[in-house]
């Protein structure tokens, strides 16, 4: 099951007087328009349909300008492909455009709306209803969408590409991104806009946490407590947060000093991330069990080396 539908966007600004854009920064916008009606699909379809999105034609003049032709095909003979209260059938690229907000419809708020309204502010309250609509506060002001563009405005991957789709109004001269059809624009962001529309880092999720006990050399110090100390265990060198209240107290009272090839005994808590660019590990060092001092001395059996 296949449907068309037609998309212009544009992009305007000083830049742009000659009708020309830079092939650099056009390719990326190209792509990422695509990746938004790819991800968009595929945040709330999962694997049931498939988009594609193809530039029609020639280019336009009249700043610069790309016609797109985009389809969803849905891979199930279902056209309702959602389940459970509060959700609703998105089965054709015309809906999927018009939740994103780059597609009219009289009373409508998509993405590109809410994000406009939010002026980079926090939503800070949701409530959904029984007929699949969804008040989003933010403060003391609110707006109502349909589920879907609840289920976009969340999605990380969509917020990236919908960034990206915007990145070449951070260059200087080109300070408008419109969308919209031959007759009208349903979207116009201006360059003031722009950073409404920056993409979220998602939360870490915690995957592992184990506390160790582990010997360290120093690689380098930081005498700050919000600062982090380089270590080496032999084989890799790590970022460590040293959390010791009493070491840090004897490093601020003079009372530990340190040579190359000191070895430091400590208990350590390594905690591994879930991150969108995969996993991370985390050191913090609890408590500090042992300084060793780096040896001076040769050591000769029957003999105990001498104090330093």
């Amino acid at each position: 099951m296949d449907d068309m539908a037609q998309i212009r966007i544009t992009y305007d600004g000083p830049a742009l007087a000659a009708h020309e854009m830079d092939a650099r920064e056009l390719a990326p916008a190209l792509v990422a328009m695509a990746d938004l009606l790819d991800t968009s699909v595929r945040a709330l379809q999962g694997d049931r349909a498939k988009a594609q999105i193809n530039v029609k034609g020639s280019f336009k003049t009249g700043s610069f300008s790309v016609d797109f032709t985009t389809s969803v095909s849905l891979l199930q003979a279902a056209k309702d492909i959602f389940a459970g209260k509060g959700m609703t059938a998105i089965a054709n690229a015309t809906a999927v455009l018009t939740a994103l907000g780059l597609a009219a419809k009289t009373g409508y708020t998509g993405v590109a709306q809410v994000l406009q309204w939010l002026r980079g502010r926090r939503i800070t309250h949701v409530e959904m209803t029984e007929e699949g609509q969804v008040t989003l506060h933010s403060g003391e002001d609110a707006v109502v969408v349909e589920y879907p563009v609840l289920v976009l405005l969340r999605d990380i991957p969509v917020r990236q590409a919908f960034d990206r789709v915007l990145a070449p109004l951070d260059r200087e001269g080109i300070d408008t991104f419109a969308a919209g059809d031959d007759h009208s624009f349903t979207l116009i962001v201006r360059e003031e806009e722009r950073r409404y529309f920056c993409a979220p880092t998602g939360p870490d999720e915690p995957l592992l946490e184990d506390t160790r006990t582990m010997a360290f050399s120093i690689v380098s110090l930081a005498f700050k407590e919000d600062n982090k100390w380089r270590l080496s265990d032999g084989n890799h060198t790590i970022n460590a947060r040293i959390s010791d209240a009493a070491f840090h107290s004897a490093v601020d009272a003079n009372e530990a000093s340190f040579s190359k090839g000191d070895v430091l005994i400590c208990e350590v808590k390594v905690t591994q991330w879930h991150t969108q660019h995969g996993a991370k590990t985390d050191y913090e060092v609890i408590r500090v069990i042992e300084h060793r001092r780096a040896a001076n001395q040769i050591a000769l059996p029957g003999m105990h080396q001498a104090q330093r």
